[in-house]
């Protein structure tokens, strides 16, 4: 009986101290859940998400001392913003989503995380509002529009510049782009087909069938364009779903699409130019997966399609590499590119197969990074080496020919990291423009209680979600770049003029310097 008496004092303690204490302890709350203390007010009130994201940074962000140097006064912000969003609580109009994502700008500006994305839910139309400095801080730059840009290879080879040339594309949305609008294939076979067999005076019962089946294919992949502008997973999950179905009618390349190519697909492409420069290109960094037979098996053995698309990545990156390795060894090689222009990142252990083939095995130092170790705002680890990953098999160590690395305005996270390697190389030199300035690492939710950093909230769950780095990462002399990006050695804008043209003014800038015009 005295032990339930004291377990039931020690809660009502517990009960006082959690209610008396609420502004102290709003700190130490796990913003990164679905926590219903953190979030509660922010569930009907434009105030409270400011104050739960204004919390949640104060405990989990990773550069304050980086922003004070910068002149963000952090308190000065939350005294300065509050009043305006108390104001949304109170104005008697429907507060618009363009009202709001105008003032979620103006909180978000002064911060420089290039990663970060903030996500309010807009309780007045019940959609959620998105913003984030990084967008804010590089809109107003000439390539900006260049988020989705492809070098185009085929007018070097239609010269021939080149002697040889491989690409390929997983990407899921290509994929399906091809499907349902390359001539004599998928959605167009079928049209061409069903045009042939309403023209047939006496058709066969056979053929009677197979139209009408088509009619009702052909009616459903119309409909999935007209009802899909962008594709995501669902349209590839109802594509495929049309696909079963209707896979009786044998249409040329009707097949399914696996849905790992929604966030795995890759766009790789090798060349050799005639003096043996050796040119890759990768649109993220999500080589690692088709690596090994292994790996694709793992990661890809579904179905042969798939297979064989995930094996044409492992064949276009291994013609570089082997390239790399046989012409160095011949003493032929004249340099190498390695085209990153609009790669958002992606797997850190990509690194092993870049510059990390080139690298001497044991790892190559490009900076420092620290973590977040406590709730309060300046606990930080301390500086700890930043290296990446080489390659531990034998290999040639490419040190005495150029290395370009070509990077615009979207070159981001990994394929900053890769900038900040080739800085530390002497025979490496970027080529292009200023990279975004989203160098800090990412992780997953999971990571939060071992480092008090990481995403905070929810997407689309909680009222406030924020895409957060969890490791803050800086340059060799223990600079950040967050929000400013990486400085090309040799800066040269992209005249899509001539790009139109088929002349690719950064790679042709990138391709002077390795033959000695410097």
């Amino acid at each position: 009986m005295v032990k339930h008496k004291i377990m039931i004092l020690g809660a009502l303690m517990l009960m006082m101290s959690v209610t008396s204490c609420h502004k102290e302890s709003d700190g130490m709350l796990s913003y990164v859940y679905n926590d219903d203390m953190a979030f509660a007010g922010a569930k009907k009130s434009y105030a409270e998400e400011f104050k739960v994201f204004w919390n949640a940074m104060n405990s989990t962000y990773s550069l304050w001392d980086y922003e004070e140097a910068c002149g963000l006064d952090w308190d000065e912000h939350y005294r300065v913003m509050l009043p305006k969003f108390e104001a949304l609580d109170t104005t008697t109009s429907k507060v618009s989503d363009e009202q709001l994502k105008k003032l979620m700008e103006e909180m978000v500006a002064p911060l420089h995380d290039g990663h970060m994305k903030v996500s309010f839910m807009n309780h007045a139309t019940g959609n959620y509002v998105k913003t984030g400095p990084g967008i804010i801080r590089n809109e107003e730059r000439p390539d900006f529009m260049l988020t989705y840009f492809v070098p185009d290879l085929q007018p070097y080879y239609d010269r021939q510049e080149l002697v040889e040339l491989k690409e390929v594309n997983t990407d899921a949305e290509e994929q399906y782009k091809r499907i349902m609008n390359a001539d004599g294939i998928g959605l167009s076979w079928a049209q061409d087909k069903q045009k042939e067999l309403i023209n047939k005076e006496l058709p066969t019962g056979a053929e009677a069938t197979t139209l009408y089946h088509l009619d009702r294919l052909i009616a459903k992949l119309e409909e999935l364009q007209k009802k899909y502008s962008k594709v995501t997973q669902k349209t590839i999950e109802e594509y495929n779903a049309v696909v079963s179905q209707y896979a009786f009618l044998n249409v040329p390349y009707l097949e399914p699409i696996n849905t790992i190519f929604c966030e795995n697909g890759i766009e790789v492409k090798y060349a050799l130019f005639k003096d043996n420069i050796a040119y890759f290109y990768l649109s993220s960094f999500s080589l690692t997966p088709y690596m090994s037979a292994e790996s694709i098996n793992k990661n890809f053995g579904t179905d042969k399609q798939t297979m064989e698309l995930a094996k044409q990545v492992n064949q276009t990156y291994s013609a570089w590499f082997q390239a790399v390795q046989r012409l160095h060894k011949e003493k032929k090689l004249k340099g190498v590119i390695i085209d990153l222009r609009s790669n958002p990142g992606g797997l850190v252990s990509d690194s092993y197969y870049l510059l990390g083939s080139m690298l001497p095995k044991g790892g190559f130092q490009i900076g420092y990074t620290r973590y977040k170790r406590g709730p309060g705002r300046y606990d930080y680890s301390p500086f700890m080496p930043s290296t990446i990953y080489t390659m531990d098999t034998e290999h040639e160590i490419v040190d005495d020919v150029p290395i370009t690395l070509l990077v615009n305005c979207w070159s981001v996270s990994m394929s900053e990291a890769t900038s900040l390697t080739a800085k530390q190389m002497p025979n490496a030199r970027l080529v292009g423009s200023r990279t975004w300035g989203g160098i800090c690492a990412l992780s997953d939710a999971t990571d939060f209680s071992a480092n008090y950093a990481g995403h905070i909230g929810v997407e689309n769950t909680t009222p406030v979600y924020v895409y957060l780095p969890m490791v803050a990462a800086f340059d060799m002399n223990k600079q950040s770049l967050e929000g400013v990006g990486i400085e090309p050695d040799i800066p040269v804008e992209l005249d899509e003029d001539q790009h139109n043209n088929g002349h690719d003014t950064q790679l042709e800038r990138a391709l002077q310097y390795i033959r000695g015009e410097r």
